[in-house]
């Protein structure tokens, strides 16, 4: 008899069924059968690493940092030194002669430092080192500003959702009012007017300019945030588990924060990858405007302005002094930065996707 009731329970519990895999667990198993989006996850966080990370690295190994000048870098001409240089550690010029046609020799004993991508223009600062830092730049303003904007979108679109009528109402033509708006002239005015007194305000851990950028532009950009999350909870809120748990008495906040979010975030977390790389792309051509990042403070943005001008103080082209990765190296930094997001947001898309196998 109990060898008989031994067995039936050896034969329950091999035949117990596994229980099913959570939503994070699907994601994760679909991400991982995308090739192109590992790839892209895996170039991002090596990317990340690499200006967060190894910014700090080769300034401490090179001897210098993004913002110091090396007059020795570029020719009597202002034209900048080409990759892998190596030029007197020194910044500034002694006794130079009015109509020289070459600089003076460095003083005796003076060390040498290498400028691996050369120097960023006629100050001869170190282009690798600019392209690293402005990096950390660009990427704070994108990021912070994109955290900044689907925060307020999932906090108004969320309760927008839930509640609905009239509430759901002013939401909805607020969104309306914002998205009229044209935004890049709309961030140019503010930029001018508003946001100066935040320039220097850094909480200990930005760059200078950063802070106010991430209010500027995510003030701006929580509409289509707040349109996905609107849409997302309105839908939910019919379930039945939403149902269930107004049944037992569960407050509103423990629906929203408890049942409601979780469904939400991998949504955002897709749209936050393409805001991230809108954002990049803003903080250019905020910085062609002459409202972006301010000098001496390095970004991809204000790289490409010192190479190529403003639109109120443009510079001619000259091929006296003219270098061509001065332009390819952030803008490729640029390009590399945004096609990457691109693609992580689309790989996290399709891993999303219910459908998927």
């Amino acid at each position: 008899m109990s060898a008989t009731a031994g067995s039936a329970t050896a034969t329950a519990v091999a035949v117990a069924p596994t229980p099913p895999a959570g939503q994070w667990s699907l994601f994760w198993r679909r991400l991982r059968r995308d090739r192109f989006g590992m790839l892209a996850l895996v170039f991002t966080v090596a990317w990340l690493a690499m200006i967060f990370v190894g910014a700090p690295v080769a300034s401490h190994i090179l001897g210098h940092g993004p913002n110091e000048p090396f007059p020795y870098a570029v020719d009597i001409n202002a034209k900048p030194a080409g990759p892998w240089t190596t030029v007197p550690a020194v910044h500034e010029l002694h006794q130079q002669a009015e109509y020289a046609t070459e600089k003076p020799k460095p003083p005796p004993g003076t060390p040498n430092t290498t400028l691996v991508l050369g120097a960023d223009g006629p100050l001869g600062r170190d282009e690798f080192l600019r392209v690293l830092y402005g990096g950390q730049t660009s990427l704070e303003v994108a990021i912070g500003a994109s955290l900044f904007a689907l925060l307020i979108g999932a906090v108004i679109g969320g309760l927008a959702g839930y509640y609905g009528g009239w509430l759901d109402g002013i939401v909805s033509r607020l969104v309306d009012l914002v998205m009229a708006f044209p935004l890049l002239l709309l961030l140019l005015l503010l930029g001018t007017t508003a946001t100066p007194n935040l320039q220097h305000v850094t909480l200990g851990v930005f760059h200078e300019g950063v802070v106010s950028l991430v209010v500027l532009i995510g003030v701006f950009t929580w509409f289509y945030a707040a349109r996905i999350v609107r849409a997302e909870v309105a839908s939910l809120r019919r379930r039945e588990f939403v149902e269930a748990a107004t049944m037992i008495g569960a407050s509103d906040r423990r629906i929203l924060f408890k049942h409601l979010v979780p469904h939400v975030v991998p949504t955002l977390a897709a749209y936050g990858a393409v805001l991230v790389a809108t954002n990049i792309l803003l903080e250019a051509s905020m910085s062609f405007l002459n409202v972006g990042i301010g000098l001496p403070t390095a970004s991809w943005g204000n790289m490409l302005t010192s190479t190529w001008g403003s639109l109120l103080t443009q510079y001619g082209y000259s091929q006296a002094n003219f270098q061509p990765w001065c332009t390819l190296v952030p803008s490729g930094a640029i390009f590399l930065t945004v096609l990457a997001f691109n693609l992580l947001a689309d790989s996290i898309r399709a891993a999303l996707d219910p459908d998927a196998a």
